[in-house]
């Protein structure tokens, strides 16, 4: 009797845990496109713990924001990283050999249209950032 009761209680204490794991407020941007939880367990993590979920979701939101502002920066720098390393002539032969395969004109449009998805991609995460803080003042 004594170890069910043992076996019991073990069960539960996992399921317990798994239970809080699973529903811990996520540390990446868990929102829709109305800026509210995703279905599944953000949402049940904003219900038990919205106070932790929002402030974490502020969190992820500012850290993907300053990551999409710091990309055109971070491909240059990469871009003249590569350029010293691999020494001048081997550079102009790489990027010879790139523009001979890439249109100029496809290229600016692979271009435009990774600019375009950041800028909305941006724009969305000003948005829910708002609307999370005017949640808070609430």
């Amino acid at each position: 009797m004594n170890w069910s009761r043992v076996q019991i209680a073990v069960l539960l204490v996992l399921g317990l845990a798994a239970m809080v794991w699973a529903t811990w407020p996520p540390s990446q941007v868990a929102l829709n496109d109305h800026c509210e939880p995703q279905q599944g367990p953000p949402q049940l993590s904003a219900t038990l713990y919205p106070g932790p979920f929002w402030r974490g979701q502020l969190d992820a939101i500012a850290a993907e924001r300053s990551d999409l502002m710091a990309q055109p920066a971070r491909r240059t720098r990469l871009e003249e990283e590569s350029a010293r390393q691999t020494g001048g002539i081997e550079s102009r032969m790489n990027r010879l050999s790139r523009d001979e395969t890439d249109d100029p004109a496809e290229k600016e449009r692979r271009e435009a249209a990774q600019q375009s998805t950041r800028m909305r991609r941006l724009a969305w995460l000003f948005l829910c950032e708002t609307e999370i803080r005017q949640r808070q003042e609430r």
